[in-house]
């Protein structure tokens, strides 16, 4: 009888805590900066040279699922325009 007091007692105080939420994470590879980008040609993208990590992603090309922050993604269209900029 003794365990359920102690187990009620228990839950009783876990219940109290509040959740925890993780934070959402800050875009540091500086996607938002680069808006003057979209509407460029893939052609156009290849000859920038860009100070961090990137990768140029059309509709039907394959990519990896690794998140990583400093990353910034360009997304083109089916005619090779760059529709969509983000961090990953």
């Amino acid at each position: 009888m003794r365990i359920f007091y102690i187990l009620g007692v228990c839950l009783g105080l876990a219940a109290c805590q509040e959740a925890v939420v993780a934070p959402k994470p800050v875009e540091s590879c500086g996607a938002e900066d680069m808006s003057h980008l979209m509407g460029l040609q893939r052609a156009q993208l290849e000859n920038i040279a860009f100070s961090q990590p990137h990768r140029i992603l059309g509709p039907n090309d394959a990519m990896t699922k690794d998140y990583r922050l400093d990353r910034v993604n360009f997304f083109l269209d089916d005619s090779g325009t760059v529709v969509r900029i983000d961090c990953g």
